[in-house]
């Protein structure tokens, strides 16, 4: 298998590439990448969580893959652990200690088949909070931190679409049972 072309930005860890990859593919840059945007009211509910005109940053605008567990795979194969998109381009100390400023931004994310029920979803807590250190990101610290109706994992369809905020933590949710790997785009909105 040759590698991936470098501007695709493939990252192995996320195993995700650039939502700019898909020009390859016959996707028109102007119109077509960025055509889901355009729904109707979207751009408003930018402008008012943002409280300000926003842009989309497509160096920061993913197209995601999420595998279905499998034995051969092993149980944590590409699933995304709990975080804060907020946290982009933050550089964390060793050790927590004073609540650290996040990166402004939005995340508007489209899955491009159903997902949550048959294959890898998101998972989120349903509450704003500060940035979190990397050290207190462990599933069992933030379910004894958050009551258990703080935690929602949607299903849902081909388009839908999930907007939130830089302070929500997400991760991949995954069952064992899913047998359907999932395909997701992941547009980075930012104040212009």
């Amino acid at each position: 298998m040759r590698p991936l072309p470098e501007r695709y930005g493939f990252n192995r860890f996320s195993h995700s590439v650039l939502l700019t990859a898909l020009t390859d593919f016959g996707i028109d840059r102007s119109d077509g990448l960025v055509a889901p945007l355009s729904a109707p009211g979207l751009a408003r509910l930018f402008s008012e969580a943002m409280g300000c005109e926003w842009t989309c940053n497509m160096e920061q605008s993913w197209v995601r893959k999420k595998v279905a567990p499998s034995p051969a795979r092993g149980p944590q194969y590409n699933l995304q652990s709990w975080h804060q998109d907020g946290a982009l381009g933050v550089r964390f100390p060793p050790e927590s200690g004073p609540v650290i400023p996040m990166t402004q931004l939005l995340t508007c994310w489209i899955p491009l088949n159903a997902c949550g029920r048959d294959s890898p979803g998101l998972e989120f807590v349903r509450r704003q909070t500060a940035l979190l250190h990397f050290t207190e990101l462990d599933d069992a610290a933030l379910r004894r931190r958050f009551p258990p109706q703080e935690f929602w994992a949607p299903v849902l369809e081909s388009g839908d679409g999930v907007v939130f905020l830089n302070s929500i933590l997400h991760r991949t949710h995954v069952r064992p049972e899913m047998r359907h790997d999932r395909l997701s785009v992941e547009y980075r909105i930012f104040p212009r």
